[in-house]
């Protein structure tokens, strides 16, 4: 279970740390956390476009998060963190999915 618990945790990281950034790019009024979902839900790299940073916030404010924590949880090497990261950021996005509203409050209270 607390491996489980650790998986979670780190999705719960990635999601605020790409919601929070978002709400430095786009309009912070809106429904953010929805907002990226509907935009990534199929392809992650449509938050690109989203953010209009040639991937930045992709890259540096999600996935490279959850490879960091892949290569000290799990003791990976580059090449198999990189890999187990793109299966790690599709399931963050399916969480925020599920969990908009928690995000929300999140980043408005």
């Amino acid at each position: 279970m607390a491996k489980q618990n650790r998986r979670r945790d780190i999705i719960v990281d990635m999601n605020e740390f790409i919601v929070t950034y978002a709400a430095t790019l786009l309009d912070p009024s809106q429904n953010l956390s929805k907002l990226i979902y509907d935009t990534t839900k199929d392809d992650i790299t449509k938050m690109d476009d989203l953010f209009k940073d040639n991937g930045f916030g992709r890259k540096n404010k999600f996935v490279n998060i959850g490879e960091g924590f892949l290569r000290d949880w799990k003791g990976l090497d580059e090449e198999e963190a990189k890999q187990q990261a793109d299966q790690l950021a599709k399931d963050a996005i399916d969480y925020l999915g599920k969990n908009t509203d928690y995000f929300e409050t999140w980043r408005t209270d």
